[in-house]
């Protein structure tokens, strides 16, 4: 079976938190948008983000970098990647395109989940004992 964690030692990646005026070091998500990408894709990418576990809280909202909608005040994570609440609403709304290294890394996920081998027989007897 493919191991679940590709670095387990390394830190987790930051991934959809954009630069401002006062720290221009991240990036710009106008940069990123990209009219065609498949919304098949996009679809599916947008569904892995907004179903990742829930990292932390913030005392405020988010508002998006490009229409200022709010956009959350969490942040998700799958153990390898770490990304805020409103990351989807940049692809689907906005079409922002993440990198090809994080879009293949959500196809393995689901690859290693679907491979998973399965048995019901301690969910049987336990939940007899509940």
């Amino acid at each position: 079976m493919p191991e679940l964690r590709e670095h387990p030692e390394g830190p987790v990646r930051l991934l959809g938190f954009w630069g401002s005026p006062e720290n221009q070091e991240l990036p710009n998500p106008a940069d990123l948008v990209d009219p065609e990408w498949e919304e098949e894709e996009r679809l599916s990418v947008a569904d892995y983000l907004d179903h990742g576990q829930v990292a932390g809280y913030w005392m405020g909202s988010s508002r998006c970098r490009l229409c200022s909608r709010l956009n959350g005040s969490r942040d998700f994570t799958d153990g390898y990647y770490l990304w805020p609440e409103g990351l989807s609403h940049y692809i689907l709304d906005h079409g922002v395109r993440l990198p090809a290294e994080f879009i293949d890394h959500i196809e393995r996920r689901r690859n290693v989940f679907d491979e998973l081998d399965r048995d019901v027989t301690w969910w049987r007897e336990n939940a007899a004992r509940t």
